[in-house]
């Protein structure tokens, strides 16, 4: 499966309330093609951050549930949030992963171990109670459903397709701009 249509499956399962923070590179691309629902924001440098940010949201903001979409690269950035996330365990955070054992946004170098790195298992290490990892469209659908339907933290892990790299430029907002609009959306 593409990340565009993981992307557009995970959009299906969003309501406006939902806060999004989506990881850099090709996530951020593939989100961005398939539109935004809620607030949501875009990261940018520096890859590993966005998964403390997502959780700073979460706990910042009980009544809303937080999705962060991250790429495995990105995540590998800063692994040992995962323990943290999961300690915490805030209800309202939701996590899926974009697994394409490649560093997709800074030219598509294949991550160390790609072809045996379980991120579901990492997860499950760090004490995440709901892991899922997909394969299929169909599995992601499963998956997709459990976890959004779920009242807890969860982590799903869908393995996507390599695509071609690097991914798109930055988008036209500097950081600053970007996050002062992203705080006004979340009062809208």
């Amino acid at each position: 499966m593409d990340r565009i249509t993981c992307a557009g499956l995970i959009k299906q399962k969003l309501t406006p309330k939902d806060i999004v923070v989506c990881g850099l590179g090709s996530v951020e691309a593939a989100y961005k093609q398939v539109g935004p629902v809620g607030p949501t924001y875009f990261a940018s440098d520096p890859m590993g951050l966005w998964a403390s940010v997502a959780l700073g949201l979460a706990l910042a903001r009980p009544d809303r549930r937080v999705v962060f979409l991250a790429g495995d690269g990105d995540l590998l950035m800063n692994l040992q949030v995962l323990a943290t996330i999961a300690a915490v365990a805030p209800a309202n955070l939701r996590i899926v992963l974009f697994q394409n054992g490649s560093y997709a946004s800074s030219g598509g170098q294949i991550l160390g171990g790609a072809e045996t790195l379980s991120f579901a298992t990492i997860a499950r290490g760090a004490g995440f109670k709901t892991v899922i990892e997909a394969r299929t469209e169909d599995e992601t659908r499963k998956a997709l459903d459990q976890l959004f339907d779920g009242k807890s933290l969860g982590f799903v892990a869908v393995h996507v397709a390599r695509d071609k790299s690097p991914s798109e430029a930055p988008g036209p907002l500097a950081q600053a701009e970007q996050r002062a609009l992203f705080m006004q959306s979340l009062d809208a």
